[in-house]
């Protein structure tokens, strides 16, 4: 017999436990991707289509390895998905990434589930497929007893190349850098475009598990390439959610009061 492996600390672990979800091990998938070479990037400040789509297929590549797994252990679902990004610069200016999926596989375990919980319905989706989400414990706990359940993790990204050469004139000069400004706007708005372009192309409007809303949505920006002045400053923006849907009704999950936000002080800082 082997033990479950996973990331949840104690509280975390506490907290998923009460309502009767336990860990069944710790899911990762990776993929390493070739986006091209530098060298063929000498474009003006726009976004870079290839490298834009060789990191969209690497991210969903390494999801779904970790989503296999989670199916290869019978669990429900996935919480606590991270999503961690490296680039590196490989030989001939290739431009090589790696992703890693990383979340810990849950299951509903009926027997440890508290009164009436025990007969909740099982939140995979419609298909049988496990859920997964980036949500934390309490989140995800706090999430369910406002009546919605979540569905995936959502991502969009968009790369674009600047144009160093653009920089000339602004020499000596204290002032905004327009097209750059411009750049950093469009390329984050494509990244939101493309979340929820892929997210409800796969559940689209009348599907089973259609979402309501994405929650907990970040857009983080990654900075690389011009090594050696083989190609432009490349800048790359992600956008990242948890997708939901509200709760089969009557299921018990859902609290009768509706919840109140509580504000969180943190006194370290």
């Amino acid at each position: 017999m082997t033990a479950a492996l996973s990331e949840l600390s104690v509280t975390e672990f506490l907290t998923l436990a009460r309502i009767g979800f336990l860990p069944r091990g710790l899911v990762v998938g990776s993929c390493v991707f070739s986006a091209g070479s530098q060298y063929d990037w000498r474009v003006a400040t726009g976004e870079i289509e290839r490298l834009s789509n060789a990191m969209r297929s690497a991210r969903q590549l390494a999801v779904a390895r970790m989503r296999q797994q989670a199916v290869q252990l019978q669990a429900d679902g996935i919480v606590d998905v991270r999503l961690e990004v490296e680039h590196h610069l490989w030989r001939g200016a290739r431009q090589v990434a790696k992703c890693v999926a990383v979340g810990t596989a849950v299951v509903f375990d009926r027997g440890h589930a508290q009164g009436d919980l025990a007969a909740a319905p099982s939140l995979r989706l419609a298909g049988g497929q496990p859920f997964d989400s980036d949500l934390q414990a309490s989140d995800f706990v706090t999430l369910l007893s406002a009546g919605y359940r979540p569905v995936t993790i959502a991502m969009g990204n968009c790369v674009y190349g600047l144009d160093p050469r653009e920089l000339r004139q602004f020499r000596g000069s204290d002032t905004e850098i327009t097209t750059y400004t411009q750049a950093f706007f469009d390329a984050r708005e494509l990244a939101m475009e493309r979340l929820q372009h892929d997210l409800f192309a796969h559940f689209p409007r009348g599907h089973a598990d259609a979402p309501t809303g994405i929650v907990g949505m970040t857009v983080s920006e990654a900075t690389y390439g011009g090594a050696g002045g083989s190609g432009p400053p490349i800048v790359e923006f992600t956008a990242f959610g948890t997708a939901i849907a509200p709760l089969t009704p009557g299921d018990p999950r859902r609290t009768r009061i509706p919840t109140r936000p509580r504000v969180v002080v943190p006194l370290d800082r």
